[in-house]
């Protein structure tokens, strides 16, 4: 099992992924030298990283990936390659990127660039230079029983189950060999699924349910429960384990003030522990501090917060040893906590007016522990290096 090792991390690459009017989402890792990113058109890209540092550190991407028609929510890959990606558009679609492609296309992945360039030049040609030439694909697989946005995606660590949630509050977990589904349960009717994840084994899930207040006297219930994936029950209510005192009879505003400390805007992240003991959970949206919660498999209890993202957290991830996690926010940083005492080790980025000028809304760590990327909002994929080679 490759260890992740941090030692001078460093920024190597970025990725332009510029639109007038979307930005990148969700982003992923294809093995070791491929990354796959989405935004929120539904345009979807892959780049392939150089086996050797180069002279620039813009790289453009290789193929498109064509079929989605709204924006792409969630990406994940197996470990044979198999691009998994979640869309508004209520369908997920299967890659296999070691297809041949069915025909090219020219894109162009700076837009906004050329328009700061245009405004100052005002020259007609900035706008008309050729884009970049790509092959273009279709999808090898179509997985369709959402009826409404999906949000949440997670795979188990050997690949073969996948669980997706969606707006309407229902949950699918699909076995990626028949591509059918597996088992199916909805939650609260009012609620969005905003994270789910299962255990490596793919025998337990966990899933947070939340919708932002409408007003101080109709909040709905929000969720978050560690269920069996087996028959689709419930082993522990976890905002129930955290605070006895919650009862299912109160109103929805009174059991918020028990919980809305611990969910804050909604837990939207959400991944399982290597060793199936924990699984994290990320604090979004508008919040001060966004933490990540790390909750116990067997109990449901809380082991302990870590992280500190200002604005929230979008994404996290756990090392392939289990040792760390990576957490990516709305303060433009990558945090890489020790999951032992919750201990931070590096800073990848810098706070609001630093190195970035948006925040990430994405994170993603090579399977060798080598390489981490992020979906910058502002139109860019960046990617470091954690060993500070290239």
């Amino acid at each position: 099992m490759p260890e992740l090792k941090i030692d001078k991390p460093t920024l190597i690459w970025q990725m332009p992924f510029e639109s007038e009017s979307a930005w990148p989402m969700a982003v992923t890792f294809i093995g070791t030298n491929r990354v796959a990113a989405g935004n929120q058109d539904g345009q979807l890209f892959v780049w392939e990283l150089p086996s050797a540092p180069a002279e620039s550190k813009t790289l453009w991407p290789i193929r498109r990936l064509d079929g989605h028609t709204n924006g792409i929510t969630r990406l994940v890959a197996t470990p044979d390659g198999t691009l998994i990606t979640a869309s508004l558009d209520h369908t997920i679609r299967l890659w296999d990127l070691n297809a041949a492609p069915s025909g090219k296309a020219e894109v162009v992945m700076d837009a906004e660039a050329r328009q700061a360039e245009f405004k100052k030049t005002r020259k007609d040609e900035v706008l008309k230079r050729p884009g970049v030439s790509v092959e273009t694909q279709t999808a090898a697989h179509l997985l369709e029983g959402h009826k409404n946005w999906i949000q949440s995606l997670g795979l188990s660590h050997d690949g073969k189950r996948l669980i997706s949630g969606d707006d309407s509050a229902e949950v699918i977990v699909w076995d990626l060999a028949t591509r059918q589904p597996l088992k199916r349960w909805s939650g609260h009717k009012w609620n969005w699924i905003a994270a789910a994840a299962l255990s490596p084994d793919g025998e337990s899930a966990i899933v947070s349910e939340h919708r932002y207040k409408r007003d101080d006297f109709d909040i709905p219930a929000a969720g978050v429960k560690l269920w069996s994936v087996a028959d689709g029950s419930v082993k522990h209510d976890v905002l129930k384990v955290q605070f006895p005192k919650l009862r299912s009879d109160e109103s929805s505003y009174e059991a918020a003030q028990l919980w809305r400390k611990f969910i804050a805007a909604g837990l939207i992240a959400a991944d399982g522990s290597p060793d199936g003991k924990l699984f994290a959970l990320g604090q979004g949206g508008e919040t001060d501090t966004g933490k990540v919660h790390l909750i116990k498999t067997e109990t449901g209890e809380l082991a302990r917060s870590i992280s500190a993202h200002q604005y929230g957290v979008t994404d996290v991830k756990f090392s392939a040893d289990g040792k760390h996690l990576l957490s990516s926010g709305r303060d433009t940083t990558i945090r890489i906590c020790q999951v032992e005492d919750g201990k931070e080790v590096a800073v990848l980025g810098a706070p609001r007016g630093g190195q970035f000028k948006d925040w990430f809304s994405a994170l993603a760590l090579s399977p060798d522990q080598r390489l981490v990327a992020a979906a910058d909002i502002a139109g860019s994929i960046q990617v470091w290096s954690l060993d500070g080679g290239g």
